[in-house]
């Protein structure tokens, strides 16, 4: 006679390695995240300078876009017609922000002017209401649009040039990227 010794079915040696597997793709991913260098420190922004996500009101936020968009449109007029439109003509063909409309009084209620630069032109908006958004310039030198703010009811010294706005309390909006960012 022949005995044969079966054993039971189970699953001990399968789940024995698949702990073991889990355990060594923990134990990898434990040790990268450990040895992952850490992101240097954010270096603050210059005191002339404003960060436009996290330095801006929601109003001042929506200028700020509005003005980067009208930038480029106004760049593309004064191509096509060989001068630089007026605020006012801005306004007729509701550009915003130079459009009085609704949302330019809940934003502040912006006057536009505009000004030549040594190089450019640029346009100043003084704001009615510097506590929702602060007064606003949009300089354009053929290399693209600065857009410069002061919390305050104020025209810019003329020419509005980089050293002058500075001197006069104005801040350079920028856009910073940081890994924190996700737009």
């Amino acid at each position: 006679m022949h005995h044969q010794i079966v054993r039971r079915a189970g699953a001990e040696r399968e789940t024995l390695w698949v702990l073991l597997a889990a355990s060594a793709i923990l134990a990898s991913a434990a040790l990268a995240v450990g040895l992952r260098a850490v992101p240097d420190a954010e270096a603050p922004l210059a005191a002339h300078l404003i960060d436009s996500r996290t330095g801006l009101t929601a109003a001042e936020q929506g200028l700020y876009a509005d003005l980067k968009a009208a930038g480029e449109e106004i760049a593309a007029l004064r191509e096509a017609e060989g001068r630089a439109p007026t605020p006012e003509e801005l306004a007729a063909e509701a550009l915003p922000p130079f459009a009085a409309d609704p949302s330019a009084a809940a934003r502040g209620g912006h006057a536009w002017t505009l000004a030549g630069t040594g190089d450019g032109i640029a346009y100043a908006g003084v704001s009615a209401a510097p506590e929702l958004a602060g007064s606003l310039v949009l300089r354009l030198d053929g290399h693209g649009a600065d857009i410069w703010l002061k919390r305050a009811a104020e025209a810019p010294p003329a020419p509005p040039e980089d050293a002058a706005l500075t001197a006069a309390g104005w801040k350079r909006i920028v856009s910073t990227f940081t890994a924190g960012v996700t737009r």
